[in-house]
């Protein structure tokens, strides 16, 4: 370890120039006192001193998207990482250095340019750091698993303000929990990957008909099936949506498959899906995986927002997913999972439900004159999915309590992580995280 001994990083109070952009989310905008934003990583630590010295809590942000509000402070200091955002690669290597502060956006296309990739989120402005430390589901899930699965180190800052290298064989304990145990433990300052060689992805959006609650559970079904028997350079993400405007209900399939170059091949590989319902039209094509990435300003238009991990989908689990269908105001996202995604041990990361087919995403729009306050009014028959789960990916809540921890980490998990947090943090710096917020 190493005391860092550094100049300070520029500090931002409301009203100065910089401090309404630094404190927007996703979820709004947040009122710290402080706002720090360094350049280095020296910088970094000298925040952090600072805010010991204070008593002031900490919160950091890259993208700013926790829908739970992780990323917005509401006092204390908001350290903004966004400054530190480089992406170097080692030699002519797969290593990839990325900065704590980057977003998948750029690195997609750097990473592109070099005939690279990294398993990522689904939109260009969401933080490398927030991704990673919540597990990393994204579209080469089934053939990469995780972003956290091509981690091979970090680097980061504790509360004591020191700089600390990790790894499998540097701190294994620390370097377990920083995959995907949402963080806490220090400020990452640097993510250390071994890319993949991908060039082109076979990627677009298919579309059903979708006439009443039977034909979407056909689809689920029919879904399920082929996706279960796919070749794991297959990822698929089936969403059904209900009217919106004059848009009526409809099936949507988003679809990625990696290293299919023969246009034979790929027809093949996609057409058990895409007889999974009454075909409306199609745009897969080949294209940049950085183009895959949409974009997303902030704050993102307000809703509820659940998921849930699944095993293998029968009728308990088809009934209740056929009462929120017949709410007619739920959208429902079955994101597959399994292949590379599945052959991690259970307890080798903090990510620990390796045995979930398919992660659900239950999503319900809000506007102001939404008046929802308990769970059940937000998300009508959200209880009775939720029952038929294993899990909760941590990246993907709209709130983050104590309840949404033990959901997201199982008990011998949690031990781990709280054990991980007592030696690198224990008087709770970083407070501002899953089972705290």
């Amino acid at each position: 370890m190493s005391e860092l001994n550094s100049i300070a990083p520029r500090y931002l109070r409301p009203g100065d120039p910089g401090y309404d952009d630094a404190v927007l989310t996703a979820v709004g905008a947040g009122t710290p006192a402080l706002v720090a934003v360094p350049q280095t990583v020296e910088q970094v630590a000298d925040a952090v001193r600072r805010a010991v010295s204070e008593s002031l809590p900490v919160t950091v942000r890259g993208g700013g998207h926790s829908m739970a509000g992780l990323t917005r402070a509401g006092e204390g200091l908001l350290i903004d990482m966004r400054a530190l955002d480089t992406v170097e690669r080692d030699g002519d290597s797969t290593l990839v250095r990325i900065g704590g502060g980057a977003t998948w956006g750029p690195v997609a296309r750097r990473l592109g340019a070099l005939g690279l990739a990294l398993t990522a989120g689904d939109t260009a402005s969401v933080g490398v750091g927030g991704l990673t430390l919540g597990g990393g589901i994204g579209w080469m899930v089934r053939r990469f698993g995780l972003a956290i699965d091509s981690l091979v180190g970090a680097q980061l800052v504790t509360a004591e303000g020191e700089l600390v290298e990790t790894s499998e064989s540097r701190r294994p304990e620390l370097f377990w929990a920083l995959r995907g145990g949402g963080g806490g433990f220090g400020v990452v300052t640097r993510f250390d990957f071994v890319a993949h060689p991908v060039d082109r992805v076979r990627f677009g959006t298919v579309t059903f008909a979708l006439p009443d609650p039977d034909e979407a559970i056909r689809i689920v079904r029919a879904w399920q099936d082929a996706q279960c028997d796919a070749d794991e350079r297959l990822t698929s993400v089936l969403s059904l949506l209900p009217a919106m405007g004059e848009q009526p209900p409809l099936a949507m399939l988003q679809l990625c498959a990696v290293d299919v170059d023969d246009d034979g091949e790929a027809e093949a590989l996609l057409a058990p899906l895409l007889q999974v319902g009454s075909l409306l039209g199609s745009d897969v094509s080949a294209r940049p995986y950085a183009e895959v990435l949409v974009d997303a300003e902030l704050p993102v238009p307000s809703a509820a927002q659940r998921n849930v991990l699944l095993g293998r989908l029968g009728e308990r689990e088809l009934s209740a997913l056929r009462t929120a269908v017949e709410t007619g105001e739920l959208m429902l996202s079955f994101r597959a999972l399994g292949g590379a995604f599945a052959r991690v041990e259970p307890d080798a990361t903090a990510f620990a439900f390796r045995d979930a087919q398919s992660m659900l995403v239950v999503t319900r729009m809000l506007d102001d004159d939404t008046d929802a306050v308990t769970e059940d009014e937000r998300l009508p028959g959200w209880r009775e999915i939720a029952a038929c789960g294993i899990g909760a990916y941590a990246n993907f809540l709209d709130t983050a309590d104590a309840a949404d921890a033990r959901r997201c980490f199982p008990a011998a998990t949690a031990q781990r992580l709280a054990a991980v947090k007592a030696e690198y943090d224990p008087t709770d710096v970083f407070s501002h995280v899953i089972g705290r917020a």
